[in-house]
């Protein structure tokens, strides 16, 4: 006789078989969860990319408060070019908070942590941000290799010169009406993704006209 499995016996009541499903399933179906919502903002991602210009990726050690975000969206917005030709010039800045040197987080850090990095590596992959604003990009470059030369040429592998790869904040003339709350001036540069093919030159190609009109 064959051996009945858990589903099929006739002594369980419904909720209990219920039960048993979810015990044996519910690993499969949280692994579905999380793919089809990673799928969902990649698929975000490349659609809101349609609804503006150009796009800085902000990455800083503390959160940045709203506001700093809103001053430095429009200070971009004044000095950026209309590439959708639509009449109007949006810029998206993408706030992410990593603080690559921390070495003892609770647990609610370490979740705020790996979004944030999951959110990085989103931008990465959907090629959003063509130009970083970053407080560590030391740290950034030793765990991304992702900073172009300041000319855009690309640095040899596991180049560590990111003093040739920023400009401080300073030295943008558009930076003295930016509104900076969490975030200190003088800890903070720009930098240009690299670009190593034909996609990342159209995907950052409003960012390349942007770099050039900010310095």
């Amino acid at each position: 006789m064959a051996e009945r499995g858990y589903w099929a016996d006739p002594d369980l009541t419904p909720r209990q078989r219920r039960d048993n499903w979810w015990r044996y399933h519910w690993l499969h179906v949280l692994c579905g969860v999380l793919a089809v919502i990673a799928l969902c903002g990649v698929l975000w991602e490349r659609v809101s990319r349609e609804t503006y210009d150009c796009s800085v990726a902000l990455v800083t050690r503390y959160a940045a408060a709203p506001g700093e975000i809103a001053s430095l969206q429009a200070a971009l917005e004044a000095v950026c070019p209309d590439i959708d030709g639509d009449g109007e010039v949006h810029v998206a800045v993408n706030a992410i908070q990593i603080d690559y040197a921390s070495t003892r987080m609770d647990d609610a850090a370490i979740q705020v942590m790996t979004a944030n990095v999951d959110k990085l590596n989103s931008d990465f992959y959907t090629r959003q941000s063509g130009i970083f604003l970053l407080d560590d990009p030391e740290n950034f470059q030793a765990s991304h290799g992702a900073l172009a030369y300041l000319d855009g040429s690309l640095p040899p592998e596991g180049a560590m010169d990111w003093e040739n790869m920023t400009v401080p904040w300073e030295d943008w003339p558009g930076g003295g009406s930016v509104e900076l709350v969490n975030c200190r001036a003088d800890r903070l540069w720009f930098a240009r993704r690299i670009r190593t093919g034909p996609k990342d030159e159209e995907a950052f190609a409003g960012e390349q006209i942007l770099w050039d009109r900010m310095f």
